[in-house]
């Protein structure tokens, strides 16, 4: 038997040992309290390349100084904020600095308001005492942080992007038309996209593919290495294509998530989070791709890649795939370039407005934690 090939050999294997985790990753998290006070929490996330890349490792170097100097931009913020009380700390591992978080309170609206001046989101916090309310309304503003070049970078990558979508669903949709057909096939055919991430005895026991599965299974896993490249830095370059479009089209300064102290009353631009939370999604092309999933492909063989070997996964579960009902639109139905971009821009675009309102009690003498209460 020939042994599996390798999935995404079209990348020459870029990123796939970091599991596609961005360089640097930053968070913000915003934990209203039952009195008004809001907890500012930031978490700024890196992880070094396996591949040697010196513009990316310069830039890692830099944040590092930044952040360890409290020269970085959120140092900034917090400063500004005047916060009630601040709380540092970060994680080394082998002497490289992997992660740093701030938290802070903010006992008056206005240290909010403030935190958010140097960037392009606008925030008004409010309390309404009398009434027992509280209300956070947040316009987003174009976006400041990316360069003219970056914006052209970006066009010309969307331009591109877009077309390798379109080819991937239809590189997808043909795969699992044959496996309709042939539903015994499926494990001996996704296997075999899969087997760089298969166990070794796993890998081991797939059954050869007869030339039409293989030149099926070929165009798939061509044409995923081409969708996964805007995951990739480049060779010379600091910032992956996805990170680009993130500083041109997301004016937040982080992943943003909210948490209000009880159920609120209304809610407006924001998504639902785990545990409660309001969550603002990030304008990306990956995330715009991943607003795609299960229109034309499902499941979506390389979404289900990636999310199965972030983080500290390793092994790709190939079971659980293989489960999945799979479903694709027919051919004729399949998106056009134009059209795939199209709905890659509607996933670009910000809420005018995200806005929230709950119940407070500026009278609440509850003891202060930084860290939130879990549910029973």
């Amino acid at each position: 038997m020939k042994p599996a090939r390798l999935v995404l050999a079209s990348l020459s294997l870029l990123l796939l040992s970091s599991c596609f985790d961005p360089p640097v990753r930053e968070d913000l998290h915003l934990r209203f309290l039952p009195n008004g006070a809001v907890v500012a929490t930031s978490t700024v996330r890196l992880t070094d390349p396996q591949e040697s890349n010196p513009a990316l490792a310069r830039r890692l170097a830099e944040t590092r100084r930044a952040l360890l100097e409290g020269s970085d931009a959120w140092s900034a913020r917090y400063a500004a904020a005047e916060a009630a009380a601040e709380r540092f700390s970060w994680e080394k591992r082998l002497g490289s600095l992997r992660s740093v978080t701030r938290s802070a309170v903010f006992a008056e609206p206005a240290g909010l308001e403030a935190f958010f001046r140097d960037t392009s989101v606008s925030v008004t916090y409010s309390i309404d005492g009398e009434q027992g309310l509280a209300e956070l309304a947040i316009v987003p503003g174009v976006s400041t942080r990316a360069t003219r070049r970056q914006w052209e970078e970006t066009e010309r990558t969307l331009e591109a992007w877009s077309a390798a979508v379109a080819e991937y669903f239809k590189a997808g949709e043909s795969l699992y038309a044959y496996l309709d057909d042939h539903p015994d096939r499926a494990h001996a055919c996704l296997g075999t996209l899969f087997g760089e991430r298969l166990k070794e005895e796993e890998a081991k026991d797939l059954e050869e593919l007869n030339p039409e599965e293989r030149r099926r299974v070929d165009r798939l896993d061509d044409v995923m290495g081409k969708v996964l490249e805007v995951l990739a830095v480049p060779e010379g370059s600091a910032y992956s294509p996805d990170e680009v479009s993130q500083l041109v089209y997301d004016p937040f300064p982080a992943r943003l998530t909210v948490k209000t102290p009880g159920k609120p009353l209304e809610v407006q631009g924001f998504l639902p989070g785990e545990d409660g939370a309001l969550t603002v999604p990030s304008p990306g092309l990956w995330e715009a791709l991943r607003s795609l999933e299960g229109r034309w492909l499902s499941p979506d063989p390389v979404l289900f890649y990636v999310e199965s070997v972030q983080g500290e996964k390793s092994d790709f579960d190939l079971g659980a795939l293989l489960e999945k009902s799979r479903q694709a639109a027919p051919e004729h139905l399949l998106p056009s370039e134009h059209e795939v971009r199209s709905a890659l821009e509607a996933h670009l675009k910000r809420a005018p407005l995200y806005r929230a309102a709950w119940r407070v009690n500026p009278q609440d003498e509850s003891p202060f934690q930084w860290e939130e209460e879990k549910a029973p």
